[in-house]
């Protein structure tokens, strides 16, 4: 993919994001290609590079929000908007922990699946 914006369809999957909202791991969950792994968006900044959806800052709040809490993990339903269409997801968020301090979380796992 060479960090070009991905489409509705393969916005789907498991990402693993840094603070910064780096790709530090990304499987697809597409049809026809149930677990896939994809290095091609490894290291490309998900809310800049990856995910252009229109809406993608208020994802970016919603995720955010989620690394300021302490809580483990959290699903909402968010709409992601494309010009004059729009595709439901469900988020699941959880977080991962350093092993040493367990207050520090050093990156949280996406997981957007068709609604």
């Amino acid at each position: 993919m060479n960090g070009s914006a991905m489409t509705a369809q393969e916005i789907l999957g498991l990402f693993e994001l840094d603070d910064a909202g780096k790709v530090l791991y990304y499987r697809k969950d597409l049809p026809g290609e149930p677990g896939a792994t994809s290095e091609d968006i490894v290291g490309h900044n998900f809310y800049n590079e990856v995910a252009h959806f229109e809406n993608v800052d208020q994802f970016r709040r919603c995720v955010t929000e989620f690394t300021r809490s302490a809580t483990a993990a959290n699903s909402f339903d968010f709409e992601c908007r494309y010009g004059n269409s729009a595709h439901r997801v469900k988020v699941l968020l959880a977080r991962i922990c350093d092993s040493v301090n367990r207050n520090n979380t050093k990156s949280v796992l996406v997981y957007l699946k068709r609604k």
